[in-house]
């Protein structure tokens, strides 16, 4: 049984990482503002294809972590290595076949999503794509070597590796952009940097963890140790696929607002990033906790677990919330943006504030507990449903017919946290997501 003090130990290092990798995040978008709104419209662009593209290889990576948190918990320490050992494999070819496959055609994905952007914005969104791709291999590696740690409760590790990398990233993209004068391609060869160093840093505790040991293992790929992971893996993808897939589509319809709206969003997306760190903290905590739950059987402690940790979202969240609100202009005057851009970023930084406490954990918290049991069908068909209908067909309706603009496309946003939190609350209350736990006999941890 997990106490609050073992929540706690898990909770501060997988804070740490989010707060450091979030901050560097900002950083960077900083001082690529400094080239002008053009290059935070091209990163904001690239980042909508990498969180589509990334799907292809993350999904393997949050099925390994699920699976062999659940190994772990049932004491079955040697079908965990092989599962690592798989999944590192599988990451490693999904992740160069497709930052392959983003270098030869990033251009045209690019022109047809974004055809309507000025043209520097889409020249400057192809060099920081093929520095995206490049970098593919070493950040599937980095994930699928974070969630192998984390599925042992390993997360001192991960951020240890999230630390470093980002001093990497922020040390070279200075150094690129400022002093070689690189512009975007600095920051591009900046995050190159951050990932392959971030993936070896983890290479030493991946191969000293004490439980988990994938020196003597084949990495000779096998669907029937891959199975588990693919079912749960699979129908993840699809869910981030869909739901990242429906972001980029409103991201052109951002673009049809002008490069102001988009270079706001972009801003606004940091600021959300920076008051989502707890929540996400406790997302990534989940995944572990109640993988080890299920694997143990501990169905009545699951329960109660799921509850703790989205109530303990709630608060963390609305934490934040309260002691941001009054500094939220200053921040946003950190991008040095324009009036009509800072105009537009308070406005939906505003409305999160409000929302994120209040709905985000329900849409976002609880689906990770219940994925985590191996309901993860149910989570993918109410996440697709949601996405296109709240927030795609929503976020149209709101540009099309209304004169809200960016503000109506984050006001979908934020309803479909809600239309989403409402099924997977009932579902977590009625217990249906039992029908999924793997069968084992209930042990005490």
């Amino acid at each position: 049984m997990y106490t609050k003090k073992d929540l706690l130990r898990l909770f501060i290092p997988a804070f740490i990482e989010q707060l450091l990798s979030t901050a560097i995040g900002v950083v960077n978008t900083m001082m690529v503002s400094g080239l002008g709104a053009f290059a935070v419209s091209a990163v904001g662009i690239v980042d909508s294809i990498n969180i589509v593209a990334m799907n292809v290889f993350m999904a393997v990576s949050m099925g390994a972590t699920v699976v062999i948190s659940q190994h772990l918990g049932s004491g079955n320490d040697k079908d965990a290595s092989r599962t690592a050992t798989q999944s590192i494999a599988t990451v490693l070819f999904l992740s160069a076949l497709t930052g392959f496959g983003l270098y030869l055609f990033g251009e045209q994905i690019i022109n047809s999503l974004f055809g309507s952007a000025e043209q520097i914005v889409k020249s400057a969104a192809k060099t920081y794509l093929i520095c995206s791709a490049i970098s593919y291999p070493f950040l599937g590696l980095f994930n699928v070597f974070t969630g192998i740690l984390r599925a042992n409760n390993n997360f001192r590790a991960s951020m240890a590796a999230a630390v470093a990398s980002n001093i990497v990233n922020v040390l070279v993209g200075a150094l690129c952009i400022f002093y070689f004068k690189l512009g975007v391609l600095g920051a591009g060869i900046g995050m190159i940097s951050a990932r392959l160093f971030g993936m070896l840093v983890l290479v030493h505790p991946l191969f000293t963890d004490n439980r988990i040991s994938i020196k003597g293992e084949s990495y000779k790929i096998s669907f029937k140790i891959l199975k588990p992971v693919l079912f749960i893996g699979i129908p993840a993808g699809l869910d981030s696929l869909v739901f990242n897939g429906g972001k980029l589509l409103v991201q052109t319809f951002i673009t049809s607002l002008g490069t102001a709206a988009l270079a706001a969003n972009t801003i606004a997306g940091s600021m959300n990033a920076i008051i989502n760190i707890p929540g996400n903290a406790v997302a990534i905590v989940s995944v572990s906790v109640i993988g080890y739950y299920a694997g143990a059987g501990l169905r009545d402690e699951l329960r109660q677990m799921i509850k703790k940790l989205t109530l303990y979202a709630m608060v963390l969240l609305g934490g934040v919330s309260l002691v941001f609100f009054p500094f939220v202009k200053s921040f946003i005057r950190l991008y040095a943006p324009a009036d009509d851009v800072l105009v537009m970023a308070l406005h939906v930084t505003y409305l999160t504030l409000v929302c994120i406490p209040i709905f985000w954990p329900a849409g976002f918290i609880v689906p990770a507990c219940l994925r985590s049991t191996g309901d993860s069908v149910f989570i993918t068909i109410v996440s697709i449903s949601s996405m296109w209908l709240v927030r795609v067909l929503g976020g149209y309706l709101m540009v099309r017919y209304t004169s809200l603009g960016l503000m109506g496309i984050w006001i979908a946003w934020c309803f479909d946290w809600v239309t989403r939190g409402v099924p997977y609350c009932a579902r977590a209350i009625s217990r249906k997501y039992e029908k999924h736990l793997p069968k084992v006999d209930a042990r005490s941890t």
